[in-house]
């Protein structure tokens, strides 16, 4: 909870006052423990309240605290000392609480004759309103002449209201059950439901900039892949050298690699891109080299036949790729392709090896700051729950693939009548695949 709590310390400012009046106060408060920023509502604090009584003050003998409409202070705690110079000495006095009123007897008086004191009330485990809000903490000296205000010239106090996963948690930290889970160091450290919920919370941002960085890098990735895969496949040489060369080295070397000598080699020339558009644009050249060969080899296994009997109804070789080819090789790598997105998309956890706060570097970040293993296993889980319906979708394409051209995955002994022109046209014969397209290209 340290990351998620903080502390605002309220100061005082000291005012002068006129003679025979109490003097100013100073109240502050924050969390137990901790060193940060923000006093969180429904979290237990411990606040502490502070008067100075001046020489020639009148002799104080008890203070009443009211706090916060809401505040509860139940299983509250209160310490009361008094403070000259460097010196401390605790007070033996027995508070009493009434609802959000705290008074606290001083007994004997606190006396001003021996020069200022400073009476010092630390309140325990104090719990703030969830809904948070500002505060101005009301106090009330009680004197030889009745009660008086205390002058106070302090900031109010801000508390800062929970979200939703912070109450998540702070309930999870007073349940049994969960205290005994966590008491098991194997589930502390991999399956803590505080860390499960706080790394859901932090690692969304995370998740989402994976999905834009990927649903973005891999259409750029289809139609540089396919320009590559005819390009090997050009009747010139020199075309099908640099396409070759291209795919080779690409497909040679590690994405880690290529991601370093794109982001630490262009600002060593002066070029500095944003780190976001490199990212998409190494994910893409890279996929690309893959998706060349995919659609290269899914172009080659199409019948010649098809490009025969385009050429005789008097198509060019472009007609034939785009209306009898192409729309055959599309479903045949349509399982492929699927893989390869999902290739892509665990790849871009390797961008936060340079920088890029995807939702890899989030739960690194996370597990760091925790010491817990657990933000690792939350992160698995978003990657899991992308891939494994796609996956599931990738065998069903295979099978419906498989069954459509006759393949092993027919392996029911008695055949079924195939849907009509549900899957590749190829398995109707060539004649039967070229009718379809030559009637798409005559109606357009």
């Amino acid at each position: 909870m340290a990351g998620l709590l903080g502390v605002l310390l309220v100061a005082a400012l000291v005012a002068p006052v006129t003679a025979g009046a109490l003097s100013v106060t100073q109240s502050s408060t924050r969390p137990n423990g901790s060193a940060g920023q923000v006093t969180y509502g429904a979290i237990p604090t411990r606040f502490t309240w502070q008067m100075l009584v001046k020489e020639g003050d009148p002799a104080v003998s008890a203070v009443r605290i009211t706090m916060p409409p809401g505040t509860d202070l139940s299983k509250s705690t209160i310490a009361v000392a008094l403070v000259k110079g460097l010196q401390q000495q605790p007070l033996i006095t027995t508070p009493i609480i009434n609802g959000q009123t705290i008074e606290v007897p001083l007994s004997p008086s606190v006396e001003t004759s021996g020069g200022s004191s400073t009476v010092r009330v630390t309140v325990q485990d104090v719990v703030f309103p969830a809904r948070g809000g500002t505060f101005k903490v009301e106090s009330v000296a009680v004197t030889a002449a009745g009660a008086q205000p205390v002058p106070t010239q302090t900031d109010p106090i801000v508390i800062a209201p929970m979200s939703v996963p912070e109450r998540i948690i702070n309930w999870m930290n007073g349940s049994k059950v969960i205290t005994a889970w966590n008491s098991v160091r194997f589930l502390q450290m991999f399956i803590n439901p505080q860390m499960i919920v706080a790394s859901i919370n932090l690692e969304f941002a995370g998740w989402l900039l994976s999905m834009f960085l990927v649903l973005i890098g891999f259409p750029l990735a289809i139609p540089i892949g396919l320009a590559l895969a005819f390009a090997k496949m050009a009747k010139l040489g020199i075309v099908r050298g640099i396409a070759s060369a291209y795919v080779n080295v690409i497909r040679g070397t590690p994405l880690f690699l290529q991601m370093y000598i794109a982001f630490f080699g262009l600002p060593l020339m002066g070029i500095n891109p944003n780190k976001y558009v490199l990212g998409i644009t190494v994910l893409a050249l890279n996929s690309s080299a893959y998706l060349a060969e995919i659609f290269r080899a899914g172009i080659q296994s199409i019948s010649k036949g098809q490009f025969e009997a385009a050429s005789s109804l008097g198509m060019n070789y472009w007609q034939s790729m785009q209306y009898v080819i192409i729309p055959q090789t599309v479903k045949r790598v349509l399982p492929t392709m699927t893989s390869e997105f999902i290739l892509l998309y665990k790849d871009t956890a390797m961008l936060s090896a340079v920088g890029v706060f995807e939702l890899m570097l989030f739960s690194k970040n996370l597990s760091a700051n925790s010491g817990n293993v657990t933000p690792y296993v939350v992160a698995a889980g978003f990657y899991l729950m992308v891939t494994t319906p796609l996956i599931r979708y990738v065998r069903s394409l295979e099978e419906h693939l498989a069954i459509a051209e006759g393949g092993a995955a027919a392996s029911e002994t008695k055949p079924k009548k195939p849907k009509a022109n549900k899957w590749a046209p190829a398995s109707e014969g060539p004649e039967a695949a070229l009718q379809a397209s030559v009637s798409k290209h005559e109606s357009r």
